[in-house]
């Protein structure tokens, strides 16, 4: 309020500013214009009086030359029907006063007063009296002169006339003006005004925009010194909105944004501020008096009214959000502080998966240091090829002969030691750093494959490759595919790439393009983790894939639990006649129940640990041998079963 005004005061001191400058132009002008008249109508009356003293000098010449006084009386006395004429006298040659007229009321001593010496100058800026002197010739001789003196009184009723006009017309300037000046304030205030609420506000969702969230924080916190008062920070990001604009259109995610608008807005209830952060996150400033827990609360409140299925073109859709959230002070003493937190906080709530609040703590800010610190470790890696490649065997459980392996990342750090997959994988993946990764990957998978493959002419020993999200969407994933095959040799058939199905519903027409360039160079491609996803029959037939990988999590469950699933899952590749690879087989009654299934290949700790290329090539050497013999089958692995 303070601040609107005091605009409103400076646009008032703007128009009575402009105003002054206007009647200060106008003032100038008007002078300037009265000065140009004065000059002009000084002119025209010495020019006036200059013609008719010239003719009285003709007419009078004869009456002087025979001192015909009453001839000249008779002359001068004409000249009562020019107005302007104040006087007139006829001087002989020798300045002798000969005759003279004079209206009524100008005395002779007026006249007399300096007329001679006013004739021999010619004032062309003053309003008094103007002399004129004209010379009296017969036939070249000089006989006297004459001396008119006009009045200016006309001169002075034109300028007073004049000034009149320009005062008038100055104030009618000055009132059209005002009247322009306010009405184009006007309209640049409420263009200013328009401009404003655009700049601050999201113009999709009409919420506050992220300009403006974080001028609100600033504000919040400046103002959060009362130990009564709880302000918290609460950041929401839907899960899979991008799926919703592939598979129904940028209109309908338009629709669902200001959806989830509204439902938060109702959800917050006054409690605090939902603003827009761009794309499909938003934040929720929270400031309550009554109790330490509200921001949580608000969080939970949020997330349960966000499960809530949106109508969207007549459709039902399920909407979910990860849900993180921070309070002040704990988590921050500043704005890039508490959001910092609560982004910690969103992310922990992305990585434990969908429709998930979580609250920031010490533990979470350690994860995140450590994250950054292994990210910059992971970089320094990669860029010095420091990571291993192991690789684990594939079999097929129709004649149990040795057909594959998959290529696996490892890496053993110089002070933490062997860090796991399942951690730095996921920090590869949300990093640029996954295009190199995976590019190298491939590049080394191929050479290795190429390499055991030419020792053994008479087998064909595939090697598959994970490809994330973020490689899959890279423009030039397809040409670094087909670098790699051309730079090893490898024959394209040789090569599985392995694409996680969510990425692929995530990303489908782009999947689908890339995919379709990969088959037609002879690319085997297969869907890896396959049952945890969508298994949508319509995406199965769509993709053109050779092989689908049961994931872990059914496979562990047998023989006791779960044969319903994996029965399904078999019977449903072979019906599209696609192989199927079960991985994470750990123990014999597992393989044997998929042997009598019918799934086609197999994969675990139970029949072969990830191992580097020498002994997988030792392995392969063994397997040939044994086909060479006919005694190929699958081999137990001696090692311990252990996590993949």
């Amino acid at each position: 309020m303070t601040m609107r005004s005091s605009s409103r005061s400076a646009e008032r001191l703007t128009v009575h500013a402009n105003l002054v400058s206007v009647g200060i132009a106008l003032v100038v002008a008007s002078i300037v214009l009265l000065v140009y008249q004065a000059v002009a109508f000084r002119s025209a009356l010495y020019d006036d009086a200059s013609l008719q003293a010239s003719v009285i000098a003709e007419n009078v010449s004869a009456s002087l030359m025979f001192d015909d006084e009453a001839s000249m009386t008779d002359v001068l006395r004409s000249l009562r029907r020019v107005p302007y004429v104040e006087s007139v006298s006829v001087y002989r040659d020798d300045n002798r006063i000969f005759t003279r007229y004079a209206r009524a009321g100008i005395s002779a001593e007026h006249i007399d007063e300096g007329t001679l010496a006013s004739t021999e100058h010619r004032t062309t800026l003053s309003l008094g009296d103007v002399y004129v002197r004209a010379t009296i010739e017969h036939k070249g001789h000089k006989l006297g002169h004459v001396v008119l003196v006009a009045t200016s009184d006309l001169v002075r009723r034109q300028l007073l006339q004049y000034a009149c006009f320009l005062g008038v017309a100055c104030l009618g300037a000055l009132w059209v003006s005002t009247l322009v000046m306010r009405r184009m304030r006007r309209r640049v205030t409420e263009a200013e005004r328009e401009l404003e609420h655009l700049a601050r506000t999201d113009p999709l969702t009409s919420l506050s925009n992220r300009r403006t969230f974080y001028e609100t924080l600033e504000a919040r916190l400046g103002a959060a010194k009362d130990p009564h008062r709880h302000l918290g920070l609460v950041l929401i990001d839907l899960d899979d909105f991008k799926t919703v604009n592939d598979t129904l259109g940028h209109g309908a995610g338009d629709e669902l944004l200001q959806h989830v608008a509204r439902v938060l807005t109702s959800a917050v209830r006054g409690r605090g501020i939902v603003s827009r952060m761009g794309g499909d996150e938003f934040a929720v400033t929270v400031e309550c008096s009554w109790k330490r827990s509200a921001v949580e609360e608000v969080a939970n409140e949020v997330g349960h009214a966000l499960c809530q299925p949106a109508i969207i073109d007549g459709d039902e859709i399920s909407v979910t959000a990860s849900i993180g959230y921070a309070s002040f002070p704990e988590a921050g003493h500043d704005s890039g502080s508490l959001v910092a937190s609560a982004d910690i906080a969103l992310y922990e709530a992305k990585t434990r998966g969908k429709n998930m609040v979580v609250g920031f703590s010490r533990e979470l800010m350690n994860a995140a240091h450590r994250r950054a610190y292994l990210e910059a470790e992971l970089r320094k890696a990669v860029d010095g090829g420091a990571l291993d490649l192991v690789y684990q065997p594939q079999f097929d459980c129709r004649n149990g002969s040795l057909v594959g392996a998959e290529a696996l990342t490892r890496w053993t750090h110089r002070d933490e030691g062997v860090v796991s997959p399942a951690e730095f994988i996921p920090i590869a993946e949300n990093s640029d750093l996954i295009v190199r990764l995976g590019r190298s990957v491939l590049q080394r998978a191929c050479v290795a494959a190429a390499t055991w493959c030419a020792d053994h002419q008479n087998v064909s020993v595939r090697v598959a490759v994970n490809v994330s999200a973020r490689q899959l969407r890279h423009p030039a994933f397809v040409d670094d595919v087909l670098a790699a095959l051309a730079a090893s040799g490898l024959a394209p058939g040789l090569l599985e790439l392995e694409l996680t199905e969510s990425h692929l519903i995530a990303n489908r027409e782009t999947a689908l393009d890339v995919m379709n360039r990969l088959r037609t160079a002879g690319v085997l491609l297969s869907i890896d983790d396959f049952g945890t996803g969508y298994s949508s029959l319509s995406y199965l037939h769509a993709f053109p894939v050779n092989t689908i990988k049961i994931d872990r999590s059914f496979i562990e469950r047998l023989p006791e639990h779960g044969q319903p699933i994996v029965t399904a899952i078999l019977s449903m590749a072979h019906s599209f006649g696609l192989d199927a690879v079960a991985e994470g087989v750990e123990d014999a009654k597992q393989l044997a129940w998929l042997m009598e299934a019918g799934c086609d290949v197999v994969q675990g700790y139970f029949t072969g640990t990830p191992m580097s290329i020498d002994r997988f090539r030792a392995l392969l050497r063994e397997h040939a041998l044994a086909q060479q013999t006919g005694t190929s089958g699958i081999i137990a692995n001696d090692e311990h079963p252990q996590s993949a």
